[in-house]
């Protein structure tokens, strides 16, 4: 399950996507815009509604009328069939360090799918975008599966932020 709380239509999002559906099954639920710094915020007193869009190359989601929390609660609880493996939020633009986590609605969809005891991942890219989002979706991808094998402790998230540079330069 894809999510993030820049909106259906970020880059980021779909760059996850593409470098996830050729070997998964992918569901994106994304909010229908932007929801930056929102937090752990949910909608109490109206109605979420959800759209199945498509966006370009075939791509399909839902984009929900809520927080990148409403959207996992809806993915969760609503959209998908049976309990995904993983729930990946991001990518987002900009680091979601120190302070920032609490006010991150990237890193928000990721503790609340913790909450539901499923396995999650924030994503950032600390920069201006310079390196496009491929790298850091193919960067994801591969510490996903990391995750799927090993697991993580119940009820903990990783918070990833990568920085702007080429992968391949990232010293550790």
């Amino acid at each position: 399950l894809l999510t993030n709380d820049d909106g259906i239509y970020a880059e980021g999002l779909w760059a996850l996507y593409k470098s996830f559906a050729p070997q998964h099954k992918v569901t994106v639920v994304a909010p229908d815009r932007e929801r930056s710094a929102v937090g752990h915020g949910i909608t109490l007193y109206k109605p979420l509604r959800k759209t199945k869009i498509e966006v370009g190359d075939g791509f399909c989601g839902y984009a929900v009328s809520g927080t990148p929390v409403d959207c996992i609660k809806m993915g969760l609880m609503q959209i998908l069939d049976k309990r995904p493996d993983l729930v990946i939020s991001g990518i987002n633009r900009g680091a979601n360090v120190g302070i920032n986590i609490n006010y991150s609605g990237t890193v928000a969809a990721a503790r609340e799918a913790a909450i539901y005891k499923v396995p999650a991942i924030a994503v950032s890219v600390k920069g201006d975008d310079h390196m496009g989002y491929d790298e850091a979706a193919r960067f994801t991808a591969h510490l996903a599966e990391h995750v799927f094998k090993k697991g993580l402790p119940s009820g903990t998230i990783l918070n990833v932020n990568i920085p702007d540079i080429p992968i391949k330069e990232v010293a550790g």
